[in-house]
């Protein structure tokens, strides 16, 4: 198992700076985000890689994780599971970086359109991004998500299981599981097996307050409802070699942190999902 960074967590660093933090701290690989606005430099910009602009931006991200010697370890996109134009391009740029594997989802659910047909719709458009994920030599992934048809581990499984796992595959995240979709972390890695592709590490809990009730809200790794020990122990046993990735929301969404900073987090995430591996050998 390998350490690594989704960029997301650093919305208030240019890319060259979040690649050289992420280097400094320890951890050997990045994901970068793509096509995300801008909402701290008031740039107008995409960070940390442009869409807009991906066929030349990609080229530059590449040089500078090659130049800190992190591995590309994901791909941050996203897409609607029907726009091919968009995937084919997400997948050359894929190529391009050196990325493995890029996420592209499945479908939104909010009860207005029946879960069969959701279903229905995205097995079928993934028989084609299965053809395309074999001719570029990557892996389309499906993150573990709430308010999707895949919010938990066999929801996501109904879908994936039509695939060849080297070619499709999910990005495990149980702190997407705590807000929705919540299994036993152990059982879900099980049920799942060749499909868990990658892992997305943040963690969540539940708090009550007198006017909103219950919600959910972000926690430290250590400190919230996944367990983090069982589920890196389950990911051993299995003999899961790829890479957990930080994606620590505490602080705000796609903000300056507020409370902690960046570095903070990153550095007590690291700390901690190192100390877990040596506690379990891995």
């Amino acid at each position: 198992m390998k350490l690594g960074v989704y960029s997301i967590c650093l919305p208030d660093y240019a890319r060259e700076d979040a690649v050289k933090l992420v280097k400094e701290i320890g951890y050997t690989g990045i994901e970068f985000t793509v096509g995300y606005a801008d909402q701290v430099f008031d740039s107008g910009e995409q960070w940390h890689v442009s869409l807009d602009n991906l066929e030349d931006d990609a080229p530059r991200a590449k040089e500078v994780a090659d130049k800190y010697g992190l591995d590309m370890a994901s791909m941050g996109t996203s897409s609607p599971t029907g726009d091919f134009e968009k995937i084919e391009r997400l997948m050359k740029a894929a190529q391009v970086m050196g990325a493995p594997m890029l996420r592209i989802g499945s479908a939104g659910y909010d009860g207005s359109t029946h879960y069969d047909e959701l279903l229905k719709q995205v097995i079928e458009d993934y028989k084609t991004i299965e053809k395309m994920a074999a001719d570029h030599n990557v892996k389309a992934l499906i993150e573990i998500h709430g308010r999707t048809i895949c919010c938990s581990a066999s929801g996501t499984l109904r879908v994936v299981e039509n695939f060849d796992p080297a070619h499709v595959g999910c990005i495990f995240d149980p702190g997407n599981m705590v807000t929705e979709g919540l299994e036993n972390l152990r059982m879900g890695i099980e049920m799942l097996g060749p499909y868990v592709a990658h892992v997305h590490a943040k963690n969540m809990c539940w708090v009550h307050t007198e006017d909103k009730g219950w919600n959910w809200d972000n926690a430290s790794l250590e400190g919230g409802i996944a367990d983090f020990k069982l589920m890196f122990q389950a990911l051993k046993d299995y003999g899961y070699e790829g890479y957990i990735d930080l994606e620590d929301f505490r602080g705000g969404y796609c903000v300056k942190p507020v409370g902690i900073t960046t570095e903070e987090k990153l550095r007590e995430g690291h700390e901690y999902m190192a100390r877990l591996k040596t506690e379990i050998g891995a």
